[in-house]
């Protein structure tokens, strides 16, 4: 066995040279009874598995695309989401506000804000609408959840507005549970405050302020705030009312203004 082997080894090159010479008369001899099986195993052998790593990568790229295409849409819809969602909150909040202000006699115009004034808390607004718009000095200004100011200066196409935390600003005011009677000012030092109610009226700490319509400038019961302290200063006549104001001065972002009608 030992001499064959050495035989083989040493001539290898003819073998295989020998054996292709076959296996190729074979095919041109038998023709497609081995060619077929043959080339089938060679398909299964060294093809197949490659057109199998193909399809599943064109698979995976399919995919790819696929999830591309849906997270677009997510996108997309998220955002709609978000639109509709604001419209909603927008459409709450004006309906919650002409419940709060249901008055035949006047009709509510939305305003942009140009530019805001004031340190440490704004005390004056440029809005987006003047005299060209039928805007006129001392014309009530709000929002959602309460007096905001009144309009100080008008030029034609833009106004200013003075707001409840200016001192020039000042509204006649009631306690609307106890219907006591005051004016509110505000001071920088001290904030809001509901002055010149006596002391022997009845005010206690939560009750809500609103506007009396005493004055003629902003309407009866708007609200302005809410008590929230009431002290009762020795040889003093009228009380010391602290209140906190419905409206974010420092957050401003939906304005109207009240107009009477003709």
């Amino acid at each position: 066995m030992d001499w064959r082997s050495s035989w083989l080894r040493e001539r290898k090159t003819l073998v295989h040279t020998v054996a292709a010479i076959v296996l190729a008369a074979a095919f041109i001899v038998s023709g497609q009874r081995i060619a077929s099986p043959v080339g089938n195993f060679v398909t299964t052998v060294f093809y197949y598995p490659f057109q199998k790593i193909k399809f599943a990568t064109d698979r995976l790229l399919q995919t790819a695309d696929d999830n591309k295409a849906l997270n677009a849409t997510v996108v997309d819809l998220s955002s709609r989401l978000q639109f509709y969602n604001e419209i909603r909150a927008e459409n709450e909040r004006l309906r919650a506000m002409l419940g709060f202000i249901e008055r035949a006699e006047y009709t509510v115009v939305p305003v942009e804000i140009i530019s805001v004034v004031g340190t440490g808390i704004p005390n004056r607004l440029v809005i987006n609408l003047g005299a060209d718009d039928s805007i006129r000095v001392n014309q009530t200004v709000i929002n959602r959840n309460g007096v905001a100011g009144r309009v100080a200066e008008v030029m034609d196409d833009y106004s200013v507005v003075y707001l409840l935390t200016e001192p020039r600003c000042r509204a006649a005011a009631r306690i609307k549970r106890s219907r006591e009677q005051g004016i509110i000012r505000y001071d920088i030092g001290r904030g809001m405050y509901l002055d010149n109610c006596p002391q022997q009226g009845d005010v206690t700490v939560g009750d809500t302020v609103i506007t009396s319509g005493l004055g003629e400038i902003f309407p009866e019961g708007l609200v302005i705030g809410t008590v929230t302290n009431v002290t009762a200063p020795e040889k003093e006549f009228f009380y010391d009312i602290s209140v906190d104001p419905a409206v974010n001065f420092n957050g401003l972002d939906e304005l109207y203004i009240l107009k009477r009608k003709q």
